[in-house]
């Protein structure tokens, strides 16, 4: 294997981190009992909470899975996937929607077999209007059709209106949160524009999270059950830039540990505390510190089918 593959892959290696994006795949599958979730918008309340990382890790869970997985990049203003995943097409998103390229062209397989990745341009002009477009929706159709799973990485809910788009053309969106960093107003603000744009809300994915037992477990053993040193696996302070994989491999940062609840019970955002108040472990959650459970049930139909488009 060449020595960037190695490298790429070593990006996702961390036994916790796989196994938290395995169970958030586990957690989706279980939202696909009556109709599959293929087509997945992963976005975040406001920026550096991690969103990029979920994506990416999700996409090499599906992968490792022996599925084929597209990964696009959606974050027009603020593109951080080319660098992560060390690939730099050509063309990309804007090329396919203007047929200056063919979709074909513009998707290119990463190190990562069975994970493919579709780029955008730099400087694209008016990325909500060209996520409004009848063109992009059809793009979406045609993504959908030609993978097991598309993965869409979006700019924050708050700052732009990209995300919200999006969703109401996708099967489910996953909320990610930085525990003890995102305020409680502000994920039920971004909740409920999400549900404004008829958005299927699947769950949320809690970043940035306090040791508990299972990290002891993890620190003594790797994947495949042998035992190594607690202090191999013992996390550092995390980066100030977590989308930022240049200065995450430079400082020897360990990636963030998520998880998801998958219980289908709804737990909405609790608004009744002080604004300045973060989003804290346990805090009207009975899972574990590092586990969130979903805002919404998936009891709403994907809009893959039938949408109405104006």
């Amino acid at each position: 294997m060449a020595k960037k593959s190695k490298k790429i892959l070593a990006r996702f290696e961390h036994p916790q981190l796989s196994n938290a994006s395995k169970t958030l795949l586990a957690n989706i599958r279980f939202a696909s009992v009556d109709e599959k979730v293929k087509t997945i918008v992963v976005t975040s309340s406001e920026q550096n909470e991690g969103k990029t990382i979920v994506s990416t890790n999700l996409a090499n869970a599906i992968a490792t899975a022996s599925k084929k997985v597209l990964i696009v990049e959606t974050d027009m203003r603020r593109r951080s996937l080319g660098k992560l995943l060390d690939i730099h097409p050509t063309s990309g998103l804007y090329a396919a929607l203007s047929g200056s390229a063919s979709l074909n062209d513009a998707i290119l397989p990463t190190h990562i077999p069975n994970l493919y990745f579709l780029d955008a341009e730099p400087n694209i002009p008016s990325p909500a209007d060209i996520l409004s477009t009848k063109r992009f929706a059809s793009l979406v159709d045609k993504l959908r059709d030609s993978f097991d799973y598309v993965i869409f990485d979006t700019p924050p809910v708050s700052l732009f209106v990209d995300a919200a788009i999006l969703s109401s053309l996708v099967d489910g969106t996953l909320l990610v949160i930085r525990q003890n960093q995102t305020k409680r107003s502000l994920v039920a603000k971004c909740a409920q524009q999400l549900r404004v744009a008829d958005a299927r809300i699947l769950g949320t994915v809690m970043t940035f999270c306090t040791d508990d037992e299972s990290s002891y477990y993890y620190a003594y053993y790797t994947q495949d059950g042998k035992r190594v040193n607690k202090e191999d696996f013992e996390p550092s302070a995390m980066p100030s830039d977590l989308n930022n994989p240049v200065s995450w491999e430079k400082e020897g940062h360990t990636s963030p540990r998520r998880a998801s609840s998958s219980r289908p019970a709804a737990q909405q955002p609790r608004t009744g505390m002080p604004d300045g108040q973060a989003v804290a472990p346990g805090a009207g959650n009975p899972y574990a510190p590092n586990a969130f459970k979903a805002m919404t049930p998936g009891g709403k139909a994907p809009r893959h089918k039938n949408r109405t488009r104006s």
